[in-house]
């Protein structure tokens, strides 16, 4: 006979909401809470407020925006990951984000990033994806961090010689994903995916997955200075115009 998937019962999964705009919260908790397995616990406004709250709700969601998260390398992320360990992240980006400044958010450990303009039901998804134990990112998210690696020009050695599956891998592998979770979201066998793991290996002279992830941040970070010091130069030169 068989089984029936147990249903999340009635606002069994605790969220907190921490963004910089009162009517951006109050539109996020109606979407949230029209799916009665949720129950947003609390909503704030700034980092103070959310170390006040986190640690009395231990919530299961966070739901965070980016740019109250980002200052200090990331610092209120591991704040949030050693003193409420259960809690899982979900970034809300802007559209303007450079890749380089994602990867430094996904290598934290958050669960997801999408958007702040996204169609209201994706954030639900992302929940209910993570819930599954599902990473979630939103797919222009994961085309703009491969972009950015296919962006890396061709003379830099070694990474000329990954193929765009290997590259694509290593963009993974530098977000912190295990074999398990590349395979889940590539769709390819988890065997399939040591196997890339390996020639990247092989290919970049390095024994581990770690001397990997950091040799790509570092090529990676290298490519988006430029894009970073155009952007500020165009936003300058347009701001005297």
């Amino acid at each position: 006979m068989e089984r029936r998937k147990r249903q999340p019962q009635k606002g069994s999964i605790s969220v907190v909401i921490c963004d910089r705009q009162p009517l951006f919260r109050l539109g996020l908790r109606s979407v949230i809470e029209q799916h009665e397995e949720f129950r947003v616990v609390a909503e704030v406004g700034s980092e103070e407020e959310l170390l006040e709250v986190l640690p009395r709700h231990r919530p299961n969601f966070l739901v965070l925006d980016f740019t109250i998260a980002q200052p200090e390398k990331f610092r209120l992320l591991q704040w949030v990951k050693a003193n409420s360990p259960s809690t899982k992240v979900l970034l809300l980006a802007p559209r303007h984000i450079l890749p380089i400044e994602l990867l430094g958010a996904l290598q934290t450990g958050v669960s997801g990033c999408l958007f702040r303009d996204s169609p209201p039901f994706l954030v639900v998804k992302a929940l209910h994806a993570i819930i599954a134990g599902l990473p979630w990112l939103q797919r222009e998210i994961t085309e703009q961090i491969l972009h950015a690696f296919n962006s890396i020009p061709f003379s830099e050695e070694p990474v000329r010689h990954l193929t765009n599956k290997e590259r694509q891998i290593l963009a993974l592998v530098a977000r912190g994903l295990t074999n398990k979770e590349i395979a889940r979201q590539l769709k390819i066998s988890v065997q399939t995916v040591k196997g890339h793991v390996s020639r990247i290996l092989q290919k970049l002279g390095v024994r581990s997955r770690t001397e990997a992830a950091r040799m790509a941040l570092a090529l990676l970070r290298s490519s988006t200075d430029g894009e970073r010091a155009v952007a500020t130069s165009f936003r300058g030169g347009a701001a005297g115009i």
